[in-house]
């Protein structure tokens, strides 16, 4: 910078800083231009419309008219300023949210029978619609009605009724049916615990075949088994094409383990129509048997569970009238368990020894009997009052308690109640369906 210009920055006058002030604007030029030219632009294009808002369609949640607030006075709303003129208006159009129609289709009907009615999926927004297909209730029924049909008659194969009538006719006290019952023998265990001896005509201390002469007494005939009992092999398909049992008995105080096939024929066997009944020659919860029997059944039928069964049950009162299952051996007094598939009862477990108390045969006076019966083809002598009746009940070293008339009478009377309850279980809903369906 020269000397005449640092000497003019201490030049106090007004001509100075009139000088000074002229040069500062030069420098700021730029800015000075910028500012002219907005001032300009707003001045030119202030009054005009740069561009225009355009709503997308379709885009509103909200049914119906759009309401707006009127004045704070009340009455209705001004009426919108018309449009500058030379401009276009816009026409905003709320589109209502379009109603969806749901196809469901009906699921495959379960190889289980007595289904429930399928479950509809809820639907969270009331603005949609489900249509279901009109027949699929009935085509339910007819599917389920023709399952009941397939079980009746192999539920019925092997009973006689009344006047030769297939399956069991009559209930409770009136009950006609003639049948074989079968034991079922499988691997491992002792399947014939309860089997007692014979001498070719007739058992001893056999808990079958002391039960089903019992039940043949006290119906006068009506109810008539097989009395020599059939051992049943589980792994033996053929019995399922042609036996066809309405039931089979289990016992047993030892542990088991049941083969593939044995699983997959009792399997077969149950969703067919048949019912196992389970009676635990070692009485009581949690012992050898019981153990073994849960583990195996959860292989038979891995999504089902026993459970107890309440007094007001039918079996409780399908013979004779009980409030609860009567004491077994040594007194043990669980209840009864159950499995079922499709809401009706296809497994029965007593778990209170009653075929130990089987063992001992009844007079016809239902007195135990005391009597025996020498055998000339064996040189031996059978007692009629089984192994575990000993005069005293004390026998190599184990004391059994409960082997008394009472005991052994209220034993008896449970088993009628159980075999009579599973002879006519299906018997309601077979009243619904014509003869011979499936």
């Amino acid at each position: 910078m020269a000397d005449s210009d640092l000497d003019s920055l201490y030049d106090t006058s007004l001509k100075a800083r009139m000088i000074r002030f002229a040069r500062r604007v030069i420098n700021t030029r730029y800015l000075f231009i910028a500012l002219i030219l907005h001032v300009v632009a707003l001045a030119i294009f202030g009054g005009k419309v740069i561009f225009e808002a355009v709503a997308a369609k379709g885009l509103f949640e909200s049914e119906g008219e759009i309401f707006v607030a009127g004045p704070p006075g009340g009455g209705p709303p001004p009426p919108p300023p018309p449009p500058p003129s030379g401009e276009q208006s816009l026409d905003i159009k709320v589109q209502k949210p379009t109603r969806i129609v749901t196809q469901i289709s009906t699921p495959k009907v379960s190889t289980e029978f007595n289904l429930p009615p399928p479950q509809l999926p809820t639907i969270m927004n009331p603005a949609l619609e489900v249509k279901v297909d009109e027949g699929a209730r009935e085509r339910l029924a007819k599917a389920e009605a023709a399952r009941w049909g397939q079980m009746r008659s192999f539920h019925e194969a092997g009973v006689e009724g009344g006047g030769g009538k297939r399956g069991a006719t009559g209930s409770k006290r009136t009950t006609q049916a003639k049948f074989k019952c079968y034991v079922v023998q499988y691997h491992g265990g002792d399947w014939d615990s309860n089997f007692g001896v014979t001498d070719g005509t007739r058992w001893y201390g056999n808990c079958i075949y002391n039960l089903m002469l019992q039940i043949g007494r006290w119906t006068q005939g009506r109810v008539k088994a097989d009395l020599i009992p059939q051992a049943l092999a589980l792994g033996d398909s053929e019995w399922l094409e042609k036996v066809k049992p309405p039931f089979v008995f289990m016992t047993g105080h030892k542990d088991f383990r049941l083969t593939d096939k044995e699983v997959e024929n009792l399997r077969q066997y149950l969703m067919l129509g048949g019912a196992l009944w389970v009676d635990n020659s070692l009485p009581g919860r949690r012992s050898r048997f019981d153990l073994a029997l849960r583990r195996e059944m959860k292989k038979v039928l891995p999504d089902r569970d026993f459970e107890p069964i309440a007094p007001s049950h039918p079996l409780f009162s399908s013979y004779f009238q009980f409030t609860a299952p009567p004491p077994g051996m040594n007194f043990y007094d669980e209840p009864v368990e159950v499995v079922k598939i499709g809401g009706e009862v296809a497994v029965v477990y007593t778990l209170n020894a009653y075929s130990d108390l089987w063992e001992t045969g009844l007079t016809d006076k239902d007195a135990i009997d005391l009597g025996f019966d020498w055998s000339v083809k064996n040189n031996q002598r059978y007692y009629r009052s089984g192994p575990h009746f000993n005069r005293g009940g004390y026998q190599r070293g184990i004391f059994f308690r409960n082997n008394t008339q009472e005991g052994v009478v209220r034993a008896y009377q449970f088993g009628i109640n159980i075999t009579i309850y599973l002879l006519t279980r299906f018997q309601d809903k077979f009243m619904t369906l014509p003869r011979g369906a499936g």
